[in-house]
């Protein structure tokens, strides 16, 4: 009696593990999908990462992955912008967004939580954006 009650207990311990184990793969990998394709509207989106870099001299830009960010698609990202003059600023603008990200005199990181959504946004420094110190890129 005391061996059938201890492998009872033995064999529920297993299948609470077992469920446990694979309850939580799917529930972790459902949650991470779910974020990277809902969004608003019910159109599909992203989530990711962009840099911004400001400076030193009169240059400011936005990539992904590397590259310059020309198209982007809607959804929420972590900006993270490197200021590399205390002269500029780093301000982003568009549908939803006006968000100065980096100010005069800061020089160094910040980084934020933006969502975009579709439109045109520019980002650009404020004091210089006459000299041509601002850029652009679609979000679809």
């Amino acid at each position: 009696m005391i061996r059938s009650t201890t492998m009872t207990l033995v064999l529920v311990a297993l299948a609470l593990a077992v469920g446990a184990t694979a309850c939580g793969g799917g529930s972790s990998s459902g949650e991470t999908t779910e974020a990277a394709t809902t969004s608003e509207g019910g159109a599909a989106s992203a989530s990711g990462t962009l840099d911004g870099e400001v400076g030193p001299g009169y240059t400011i830009e936005v990539s992904q992955n590397g590259e310059d960010a020309e198209t982007v698609k809607a959804g929420t990202y972590t900006l993270k912008v490197e200021d590399k003059s205390d002269a500029h600023n780093f301000h982003l603008i568009g549908p939803g967004v006006d968000n100065t990200v980096t100010e005069v005199p800061f020089k160094g990181e910040k980084t934020v939580t933006v969502t975009l959504k579709k439109g045109t946004y520019t980002y650009q420094c404020d004091p210089h954006a006459a000299r041509g110190m601002k850029g652009s890129f679609t979000v679809t």
